[in-house]
């Protein structure tokens, strides 16, 4: 899949939390200058699109703290999940700031009210309404949070949600922003990207960086999600979010920077 996408079909961005948030000395807070400024260059493009975010500093060191980095809470302990969702809205009302500062006019919806896990495993249930505010001219935006699983509670990471929401939405473009130039060639001995990535390239996918401490698994889990996407013919991007300029242009099928995943086999 090629060239520029069609300018009225809508698109997904996820903003990475590791992009979004800082882990400063009175606790975690939100990039507001960053996010702002990629809201306005996001705005400009005058795309209908969902947004979705990471919880970066307000949502990994709880899962590290409470040991939660498999994803699930059971029910009984339902006071940590009822703290963390606590911090986790306070993230929430800032990004959404942030994004109407930006020009945006974004909407928030309740990722519990969107999906539901079983065994772990998130999956829609309904994702109509992001459909419906797309339709009135507003940017949906889904946090990654809690969502019910049979047993109790379970985490549901924002890079399912985007390619969900991608999927859905029938989107002409994914575009996964970090604090990464891409998906490293070598990671943690040089700064070189792939420019593009196929599911089928084997060796470079064994290279990819584990997940290491990271509820949400990492860039192998991110790019994992992210080729669902690209099998369906979604033109789908990991790029550098605090490149100004970065979104845009991969909203537009040319980023200044960053790594393209490509189905490389037959997909559906």
């Amino acid at each position: 899949m090629s060239g520029a996408p069609h300018l009225h079909s809508p698109a997904v961005v996820k903003l990475g939390g590791s992009l979004i948030t800082v882990d400063g000395p009175d606790g975690p807070g939100v990039n507001r200058d960053l996010l702002t400024a990629r809201a306005r260059e996001l705005a400009a493009c005058g795309r209908p699109l969902a947004l979705v975010h990471g919880t970066g500093a307000y949502g990994k060191p709880p899962a590290r703290r409470y040991g939660y980095l498999d994803g699930r809470l059971h029910r009984s302990r339902a006071e940590v999940v009822a703290e963390v969702a606590r911090d986790l809205a306070r993230l929430e009302l800032e990004v959404v700031e942030c994004l109407e500062a930006g020009g945006l006019k974004p909407l928030r919806l309740p990722a519990i009210q969107l999906f539901r896990a079983r065994e772990g495993k998130a999956s829609p249930l309904s994702l109509a309404p992001v459909a419906e505010l797309l339709a009135r001219g507003l940017t949906p935006v889904i946090g990654g949070n809690f969502v019910f699983d049979c047993d109790g509670f379970a985490v549901c990471s924002s890079d399912i949600i985007a390619v969900e929401l991608a999927l859905a939405l029938e989107a002409s473009s994914l575009v996964l922003a970090t604090r990464a130039r891409g998906v490293h060639r070598e990671h943690g001995s040089s700064e070189a990207v792939h420019g593009q990535l196929s599911d089928s390239d084997d060796e470079a996918l064994r290279k990819i960086d584990a997940a290491g401490q990271d509820v949400s698994g990492g860039m192998q889990a991110k790019i994992s999600h992210g080729f669902r996407a690209a099998r369906r013919g979604i033109a789908t991007y990991v790029v550098d979010g605090r490149v100004a300029g970065n979104l845009s242009g991969a909203l537009a099928g040319a980023p200044l920077q960053g790594t393209r995943l490509l189905a490389g086999g037959a997909g559906g």
